[in-house]
């Protein structure tokens, strides 16, 4: 730059010192060169000739001056190009941002760095001032600077601001700028610098953000407590939780030494010679559960570990990270509780009392003695649950083990085995007899009426089945199976009595679970068929509907009917996919018969209890008809009154539901449960199906006539249609249009019939002229 500024220089002055040579030697050469000549000779045709060689001289030597003018100044201006091109190139070419602005922040000249940096073009930048695309809140403290630099107060100044480019993007610089010399040539203008550090803030935001991460992390870590200790074991960091698990607030802690704080006095030697260790050998020693005080001097259990943390030049520094271990501690032991006992009772469990009875079994064969397993089961628990809640069933269940309490000797065990059944274990029995004593003061225990808060009085009634050791069976295992068998016994033999194990119990059991097992195979291998019971208008005589009937076709026993696997699949939960296959299978098929041209009929699908108050019911009914295409007008289910007995608001809840949808909702069976009037009126009905028992005997018995007459009058009043099952005769018939049934089904019309057979009747019901 300098050798830059004196080749311009010496150009200026070129022109002066060129002139004055000239002048100067055109002088001399008229004043003297005459007189030399004359001295050299007189002889005038020897002068006239040397005043032509002087002439000729004084071309050649103002020539030779000219030449040596003119190449020096090529020298210069080569100098001075070479200068301004460097210039020129440092200028663009520099891995900074470079800036000229005048007195007023606008931009003279940028670099392209520069303006790649704020993705403009330069020619775009030399329109802008650097307050336009200085960040606001960075752009008060520039103009400071930028105006003690103007009043000459400083020669220059550097900082951090943000830019904004073109694109509104915010670039983070580092920008120094300086007074270019004054010039009587050019305006005063100032140099910037600026440098892109957006990467360097980003990775200090990073930072920042990720201590504040860190500290937040560890000051609201409610049980993990975090403390510093410098190679004397004094405090310098304690955390939030540290505070909440020790009692120390961290102005208490700070400063103060480890030992005194949280360790136990005994435990002193041992704290302070791992606090050594750590500390001349810069690594933890291994993590291990420890025994600390609090502040108020009680003890806590922790999990202690430890990071050393050594940094350049600076003694290390020791934390502790612990882990408070109190709930943990509590969890195990609640869990330890219920893994052995039930939580509502507090009596042993299944899993306590198989083990319990494994022992009293070796001991009963060892001293030879009787011993008994007797399992009680209460009678129709569930209408307690399902008329006054849960709670007053566990109210009740609470009340029941008190009682059943008083009929343990010291010697015997009473256990829960879930639900509503209990179990007794009854050592060092005299005599098998004596069990069924001991049965009979039990069901008497029970008998008194149980009072369970503002309810009315409730009695209940058990049923009980016996099994002895080793009479019935050898095993524990065997022992809790043949009670079982025999408490189905009990319930079978009216309920409120006991009964003892017996061989065909047992060989009917199995025959249970052979059955459930087919049942399981015959869903896979999809031996379940949906028949159709066509549904028939009482004036018109024409289908408009049928009930959708599973049948079990198995390859070695035929047809098995219904009665014989529902109430199988009802007990061990496979009603639920049993029910969801009938669902599945009858949408489906009714949008067949829509598809093919067939009259779009009412398909009435049974509802299990179960199925209605698991709670999915509208869901999965929602998804078949989404998924089928099955108009849901064209549904429609049935439950039975007993279904309907669950929680009130839940039932009412889901049947309004469905019924916005579209689907039709049937109570089956009508007259044979116990639902009141005040509750059947606010369900969201459109059929009673009268129960053909009423239909059997119908016109002969007047019972059944007036019960009959009495079903129809009632729904007609509620808005409800009335369809009659079981019509087997013209009379039947005949008496139900009478008292203006509306529909009506059974074998007078047809059975229940595959679905290519009910295809073939509603396509006859369409074209009568082929029947």
């Amino acid at each position: 730059m300098m050798k830059h500024k004196g080749a311009a220089k010496t150009l200026r002055f070129y022109p002066i010192m060129g002139g004055l040579i000239y002048v100067l030697l055109g002088v001399s050469w008229i004043l003297f060169s005459d007189n030399v000549l004359i001295m050299l000779t007189d002889n005038p045709e020897q002068l006239n000739r040397y005043q032509t060689y002087k002439g000729l001289f004084y071309v050649g030597l103002t020539g030779l001056l000219a030449w040596l003018l003119l190449r020096q100044h090529q020298r210069l201006t080569v100098s001075l190009q070479a200068s301004e091109q460097a210039f020129s190139e440092t200028f663009e070419f520099a891995a900074a941002g470079i800036a000229h602005a005048n007195t007023e922040g606008l931009f003279l000249r940028v670099n392209q760095h520069f303006a790649t940096m704020l993705e403009y073009s330069p020619a775009e930048m030399r329109n802008l001032s650097f307050h336009q695309i200085t960040h606001p809140e960075d752009l008060e403290h520039d103009q400071q600077q930028f105006s003690q630099l103007l009043q000459k107060i400083t020669t220059s100044y550097t900082l951090e601001k943000r830019y904004f480019s073109k694109t509104g993007k915010v670039v983070w610089v580092k920008l120094a700028v300086s007074k270019a010399p004054e010039s009587a040539n050019t305006a005063p203008y100032f140099i910037a610098v600026v440098q892109d550090i957006s990467a360097q803030k980003m990775a200090e935001q990073q930072l920042l953000e990720s201590e504040l991460r860190f500290r937040t992390l560890l000051d609201n870590a409610p049980q993990i407590s975090v403390q510093g200790y410098d190679e004397s074991g004094t405090t310098i960091y304690w955390n939030r939780a540290s505070e909440l698990i020790y009692g120390y607030t961290k102005e208490e802690a700070l400063g103060q030494s480890l030992l005194e704080l949280i360790i136990p006095e005994e435990a002193h030697d041992e704290v302070r010679q791992a606090m050594t260790y750590m500390a001349e050998h810069a690594e933890p020693i291994a993590a291990e559960e420890l025994t600390l005080k609090r502040k108020d001097g009680s003890l806590i259990s922790v999990f202690s570990n430890h990071a050393v943390v050594k940094l350049p030049d600076k003694p290390p520094q020791i934390f502790c990270i612990d882990i408070d271990l109190t709930e943990r501690k509590r969890q195990a032991k609640e869990l330890a509780f219920l893994a052995e006992f039930d939580p509502l009772t507090q009596l042993p469990n299944r899993q306590h009392f198989s083990n319990r009875l494994a022992s009293a079994v070796k001991l009963a064969k060892r001293n030879q003695q009787f011993l008994a397993v007797m399992i009680l089961d209460l009678d129709h628990f569930k209408d307690v649950n399902d008329s006054f809640g849960h709670q007053t069933g566990d109210a009740l269940l609470l009340q029941v083990t008190d009682r059943l309490n008083l009929c343990c000797r010291e010697t015997d065990t009473l256990a829960r085995l879930g639900g509503d059944e209990f179990v007794f274990l009854v050592e060092q029995l005299a005599q098998p007899e004596d069990a069924a004593r001991i049965a009979d003061k039990i069901l008497q225990q029970l008998h008194a009426p149980f009072t369970l808060g503002r309810h009315n009085d409730i009695t209940v009634a058990a049923s009980v089945g016996i099994c002895i050791y080793p009479t019935h069976a050898d095993s524990a295992e065997a022992l809790l199976q043949g009670a079982d068998a025999a408490l189905y016994r009990a319930k079978a033999d009216g309920r409120n009595t006991y009964s003892f194990y017996s061989d065909s119990l047992t060989l009917q059991a199995r025959a249970r679970l052979v059955l459930e097992q087919r049942l399981r195979n015959a869903m896979k291998q999809n031996h379940l068929t949906c028949y159709y019971q066509p549904q028939l208008d009482m004036q018109s005589g024409r289908i408009i509907g049928a009930e959708v009937l599973l049948r079990w076709v198995d390859p070695i026993d035929g047809i098995i009917g219904p009665d014989t696997f529902i109430p199988l699949a009802e007990s061990t939960g496979l009603i639920h996919p049993i029910g969801n296959f009938v669902l599945q299978q009858a949408c489906k098929q009714g949008q067949a018969w829509h598809l093919a041209g067939l009259s779009d009929i009412n398909l009435a699908i049974n509802v299990s209890a179960q199925q209605f108050n698991k709670g999915d019911l509208q869901q999965k009914i929602t998804s078949i008809l989404r998924e089928t295409g099955f108009n849901p007008t064209c549904l429609e289910l049935e439950v039975t009154e007993n279904a309907l007995m669950g929680d009130e608001d839940v039932v009412i809840k889901t049947m309004t539901a469905l019924r916005k949808q579209g689907i039709k909702m049937a109570i089956d069976d009508f007259g044979t449960g116990y639902s009141s009037l005040a509750y059947l009126k606010r369900l969201p009905l459109d059929v009673l199906k009268i129960d053909k028992r009423f239909i059997e005997n119908l016109p002969h018995a007047e019972d059944d006539q007036s019960i009959t007459k009495a079903i129809i009058d009632l729904a007609h009043n509620l808005r409800f249609k009335v369809l009659a099952e079981g019509v087997e005769t013209a009379e039947q018939l005949d008496f139900l249009r009478e008292q203006h049934c509306d529909y009506y089904q059974g074998y007078y019309f047809s059975r229940p019939v595959p679905a290519p057979e009910f295809a073939e009747l509603l396509k006859k019901q369409r074209n009568p002229a082929t029947d």
